[in-house]
């Protein structure tokens, strides 16, 4: 697939600035395959790769489906559901036109300390967004006061296009990683090797 896109396009592998990949957190199993892919490609090629976050990539999915006006900032605080009481979660500013900000580092949270960033981290003053397939489970339901000043895009997703522009703006700082640095970030390790 990956080289009929290339011969699609009359692009070799070696022309490009970099690939681009999701770096996770998510799937144990998806995030391996996707990074073994991503290596594979950078090693043959000696191609730097990019990872790109999946809540960062939710984020500007959720800025893109929700037309908001590009150039005004809007907090996106994503979550998808991992097991039980655990949420991926993460909070980015995004105004559409430049690499979305860092409020809230990805990270392994339970429903009350997401919800007490909400409560800390909220301003009447911005547009907030809840984004992801966490804000479906029971524990979240709830928001922070009354939830009218809360957006609920449950089902939004990233896609190809969304990641490649996100990786633009990462190229354009230099700050690329080789083959071996190209790890996925699954925030909780033992989760790899727990029997079910």
């Amino acid at each position: 697939m990956i080289q009929s896109l290339l011969d699609e396009t009359g692009v070799a592998l070696q022309q490009l600035d970099a690939i681009v990949m999701v770096s996770g957190p998510g799937s144990f199993t998806g995030l391996r395959i996707g990074a073994a892919v991503a290596q594979g490609l950078s090693f043959g090629a000696d191609v730097p790769i990019i990872r790109i976050s999946s809540l960062e990539m939710l984020a500007r999915a959720a800025f893109t489906v929700s037309n908001r006006q590009v150039g005004t900032a809007t907090v996106f605080y994503t979550c998808l559901h991992a097991r039980e009481d655990e949420f991926y979660f993460a909070a980015y500013a995004d105004d559409g036109l430049s690499q979305p900000k860092i409020l809230i580092p990805d990270q392994m949270s339970n429903a009350a300390t997401i919800l007490a960033h909400l409560t800390r981290h909220h301003a009447a003053s911005q547009q907030h967004v809840c984004v992801g397939s966490g804000w479906l489970q029971s524990a979240l339901l709830t928001l922070p006061g009354n939830g009218d000043s809360f957006e609920r895009l449950s089902d939004t997703t990233g896609n190809a296009v969304i990641l490649c522009e996100l990786g633009r703006y990462v190229l354009a700082t230099g700050e690329t990683d080789s083959a071996e640095q190209a790890l996925p970030e699954y925030l909780k390790e033992d989760m790899a090797y727990r029997k079910s």
